[in-house]
């Protein structure tokens, strides 16, 4: 990736003559070329020059990106988990220039940075769990819309003591999660609500801390279960523990590794949004078909080096999590929703439809573009 620069800088390619015969300096032209400007100015007459004028005042009225489209996007994501492969194989494949722009991924792992980074225009598009976007629109930001995901489901499971050999069974047991509040939290708390469970009542919920430190906890006896992500599932497995529960099977719909951007930006700039959403949808494509290459790109974001996870997280994501098409609907962001209210009961005064543009994507689908690279 390549620093962004403080100064503005006139690319050669703008002139349509190499630099060094232009030899401009920093948003400055050299005096050959002002005597030229100078020299067709004076030949103007004057109703033209009033016209000129007129024109130019307007445009510079007008925002930057209403004027011309951007040539790049800044994109966020929130974690190096597999979730976000498809975001690193449109980048290194090279498939997001190839639709016609050029993306800067940026790791921001603190949700709030990532917002505040956003606002500010440091990030164009913010991707990451579904929160952040409602979370906004009730602060006062009602232009930030969601216009993709890349998975709507829970991405847990929950695993147990091998002497626990039913979901039944986990009555009167402790069950650890990483933090309260917390999106494993809620999903454990919502799937066990669903198969009959009172949590508060009747099971003990243990806050344990981070994701990693659940299987230790499992592994010391200091809890009878625990909810479990990638790469530790996999772990928990391996040491002997019992999945009483995937909860990506469970039904539920929970939009995660959403794509949110102000409805402005992606009105004034939707040629290239669109080529973010081709690219996108030609990586998931890509992690279909080229493995081997998809696996190692997938090791130099994560910095995991066990082939086993490697091979068994790509598997899982590409057979169960990935869509062909990055669409989000109201569905989608009902638990989300739900989820937030438990903090801010104004959370349930949204309606889901008004925070998703979804015409990006579905133009996209209407292009043919979709069938064409699945051969269909």
């Amino acid at each position: 990736m390549q620093k962004r620069s403080s100064r503005f800088k006139v690319p050669s390619s703008t002139w349509g003559i190499g630099s060094k015969n232009l030899n401009l300096e920093p948003g400055t032209l050299n005096r050959r070329a002002r005597a030229s400007v100078l020299s067709i100015w004076a030949i103007v007459s004057p109703k033209l020059r009033s016209l000129i004028f007129i024109v130019a005042v307007i445009l510079l009225a007008l925002p930057a990106t209403a004027s011309a489209q951007r040539k790049s996007l800044r994109v966020s994501y929130p974690a190096p988990v597999t979730l976000y492969l498809p975001m690193w194989v449109g980048h290194d494949a090279g498939l997001f220039r190839k639709n016609g722009i050029e993306v800067e991924l940026i790791h921001v792992g603190s949700s709030p940075i990532a917002m505040a980074a956003y606002l500010t225009g440091e990030i164009d598009i913010l991707g990451g769990g579904g929160a952040a976007g409602p979370n906004a629109y009730l602060r006062g930001q009602r232009d930030l819309v969601f216009f993709g995901a890349m998975n709507n489901k829970f991405v847990f499971s929950i695993y147990a003591h091998p002497s626990i050999s039913k979901l039944s069974e986990l009555g009167g047991k402790r069950i650890g999660v990483t933090r309260f509040g917390g999106t494993m939290d809620f999903a454990t708390r919502y799937f066990l609500k669903r198969a009959g469970f009172e949590p508060a009542r009747d099971l003990t919920m243990v806050q344990i801390g981070r994701a990693q430190d659940i299987l230790s906890a499992l592994g010391a006896g200091l809890v009878d279960a625990g909810t479990m992500a990638f790469p530790y599932n996999i772990n928990a497995k391996e040491s002997g523990f019992r999945e009483l529960a995937d909860l990506s099977q469970s039904g539920a719909r929970y939009a995660s590794s959403t794509f949110l951007a102000k409805r402005q930006f992606l009105t004034q700039n939707r040629i290239q949004a669109e080529g973010f959403i081709r690219g996108i949808i030609e990586a998931i494509h890509f992690i279909s078909t080229r493995r081997d290459d998809g696996i190692r790109i997938l090791s130099r974001y994560t910095r995991l080096s066990d082939k086993k996870v490697l091979s068994e997280s790509y598997e899982f994501h590409s057979r169960v999590i990935w869509p062909k098409v990055p669409e989000i609907q109201p569905e989608d962001l009902k638990l989300v929703l739900e989820e937030l209210a438990e903090s801010n009961p104004k959370a349930r005064e949204i309606e889901p439809a008004e925070i998703i543009y979804a015409s990006i994507v579905k133009d996209v689908v209407a292009s043919g573009f979709v069938e064409r690279l699945y051969g269909k």
